[in-house]
This record gives structure tokens, sequence and C-alpha cells, in this order.
């Protein structure tokens, strides 16, 4: 293949288009950004966005740990289901009180209420 020479305005140059990138992003928050883009998929937008906060570090580490407990005990097809051994219940247990305190101290309006059970009087 020979190398097309111009020799009158502009100089040729490689015109493919990037279908499929990656681009990363940091914030003055210490947050990153991951936007994954494939244009042969769809052309408009990205097809994921991925934002880490330092943060939520701990809380999304803590969901890896839950999910993965959880998988194992997911019924798969025909299956019998699995009992739940004693130590993985309190672990299960432990995991989701962990999560449910960082997110409620981050937003405590969603803190469940708890309710006083009614006094009657008596006669």
């Amino acid at each position: 293949m020979e190398k097309k020479i111009e020799r009158r305005g502009r100089i040729a140059e490689n015109d493919t288009i990037i279908e499929v990138y990656t681009q990363n992003f940091k914030d003055h928050t210490g947050e990153t950004f991951t936007w994954e883009w494939d244009k042969t998929k769809f052309p408009n937008g990205p097809l994921s966005v991925e934002i880490k906060d330092p943060q939520w570090a701990n809380f999304d580490r803590l969901e890896k740990q839950l999910s993965t407990l959880l998988t194992k005990y997911e019924v798969k097809g025909s299956q019998r289901k699995q009992r739940i051994t004693k130590s993985d219940k309190l672990e299960i247990e432990q995991l989701e009180n962990e999560i449910n305190e960082i997110w409620y101290s981050h937003f405590p309006e969603d803190r469940p209420k708890v309710r006083k059970k009614r006094v009657t009087k008596t006669k």
C-alpha cells in the first residue's frame, strides 16, 4: 500500500473513529468517575458510569461481602434450598447491621421509627 501524498491543502490525517474507550475523571473531593463508551452498542451516550467515592468505600466493601455470602445460598434451577449455617447467619446479620449504620449515619431521616406500645387507661 502506498501512502497517499497530498501536495496541496491540509495534510492527510488518520480519520479512523474510536468506537470503544473509557474516560476517567477525578473530582477535587476525591471522587473518581469512570465512563465506558461503546459507540457500536449505544451511539448516544456512555454504556456505564461508575462513581467511586472514598467516604463510601467501606460501605461498598461490606455490600460486596454480603452479596457473596447471599449468592452462596441462592437456589439454582431445580435444586433444593440450602440451609444457612449458624456462623453464616450471624455474619450476614452483622454485615447488614454495619451497612445500615453507615447508611443511617449519612441519611438519618431513613432510620425506621421506634414504635412504642400504646398505654391504655385502666379503670
